[in-house]
């Protein structure tokens, strides 16, 4: 007895394969070379149709699997969803984040080193704006300085909101060297 289980079973090209066969079968079977009765079509038809959804199906996986098109739309959803919470987040944020922000993109420095806990940068890293640059392998002591970086898809935000964020350097008052905003006296 036949199991139908088998052609769930079968790999893709199995299924090509008996697709192909029942192809065949009904354009031999059109023109006359063989002789059939009207079940056998019928049966050829059905083959036909599931071993041809199941080819298909296996087709569409294996080129997903290649090319993975839903994984590239997640990430380009993923960015533009942050991007638009950046762009949300410009006019509220405070003016120790504006002058952060400020002095980065006068200087047009992506990365910058700061304290572990981000210091004044640190509400920037928990709104996703400043992350940590941390490459894997690599040695960090926290009790010094470690990379942080502005997401390339958020410096383009902040590229196109440049106005909202005038720079005025802040001098020390001991030594008049600029200082960096971010970081805790």
């Amino acid at each position: 007895m036949f199991d139908p289980k088998v052609l769930l079973k079968a790999t893709s090209w199995q299924n090509l394969a008996l697709a192909i066969a029942s192809i065949l079968f009904l354009v031999l079977s059109n023109y006359g070379v063989i002789v059939t009765e009207s079940w056998m079509i019928a049966l050829a038809v059905a083959v036909l149709l599931v071993t041809g959804c199941l080819a298909m199906a296996a087709s569409f996986s294996a080129a997903l699997s290649l090319f993975p098109v839903h994984r590239w739309i997640a990430r380009r959803q993923r960015i533009r969803t942050a991007q638009k919470a950046v762009a949300d987040y410009i006019p509220h944020m405070t003016e120790q984040e504006r002058q952060i922000i400020a002095y980065l993109l006068a200087k047009n420095q992506k990365m910058f080193t700061a304290e572990s806990d981000g210091g004044y940068a640190s509400p920037l890293l928990s709104r996703g704006i400043v992350v940590y640059a941390l490459v894997f392998g690599a040695h960090y002591d926290f009790d010094d300085d470690i990379p942080m970086r502005i997401p390339d898809h958020v410096w383009d935000i902040l590229k196109t909101h440049e106005a909202s964020f005038p720079y005025t350097p802040q001098l020390s008052d001991r030594s008049g060297v600029e200082v960096q905003p971010w970081r805790i006296p």
